[in-house]
C-alpha cells in the first residue's frame, strides 16, 4: 500500500523566503534540493517525481519533507549540510561511467567489471562495486525523461 498523498499550502511570504534562499549564489545542491522539494510540494507533485526531477530518492524527498514539518521553513533552510566521506567516484570518473552506459547500453557489465575497468583506466585508485551501484542509480533517474512531471 502506496503512501498517502500531502499536500503544503506555503504562503506568500514563504514562498518569498524559498524564491530569496534559492538566489544565493553560494548553496550546495543539497541545500539547492531543499527548498526545490517545498516547491514542487506545494505545486502538487508526487515524492517519486521531485525525487527524480532532483536527481534523489524517494525517501530522501519524505526525509526532506519530514524535517521541514519538525523544524519550520527558517530552520529546516538554516539546518547545517550533514555529509559522510567524500565519494572515491571523481566527476572525470562518473562521466566515464555515464560514457560507457550511454554507448553501450545492451553490453553486460557487471558491477565488479566496472569498478575495475574504472580502476584500470586510473580513474580512481580504488573503488567499491556499490559505489557503481550507486552512480548507475543516480546517472538513470538524472537521464532525461521526456513527459510531463506529475
Amino acid at each position: 500500500m502506496g503512501r498517502q498523498r500531502q499536500t503544503l499550502h506555503l504562503t506568500l511570504r514563504q514562498r518569498q523566503q524559498l524564491d530569496d534562499y534559492l538566489r544565493q549564489n553560494d548553496l550546495l545542491p543539497v541545500q539547492h534540493n531543499r527548498a526545490q522539494v517545498l516547491l514542487y510540494w506545494a505545486a502538487g507533485h508526487s515524492a517519486a517525481a521531485c525525487a527524480q526531477r532532483l536527481g534523489t530518492t524517494d525517501d530522501r524527498v519524505y526525509a526532506m519533507r519530514r524535517a521541514y514539518r519538525r523544524l519550520g521553513l527558517t530552520a529546516y533552510l538554516a539546518a547545517s549540510v550533514q555529509g559522510g566521506a567524500p565519494t572515491k567516484l571523481t566527476p572525470a570518473a562518473e562521466a566515464a561511467l555515464t560514457h560507457l552506459v550511454a554507448d553501450e547500453p545492451q553490453a553486460s557489465w557487471s558491477l565488479r567489471q566496472l569498478a575495475e575497468f574504472l580502476v584500470g583506466a586510473g580513474y580512481t585508485p580504488s573503488i567499491s562495486y556499490v559505489t557503481v551501484s550507486k552512480a548507475l542509480k543516480r546517472i538513470r533517474q538524472t537521464t532525461p525523461v521526456t513527459g510531463a512531471c506529475h
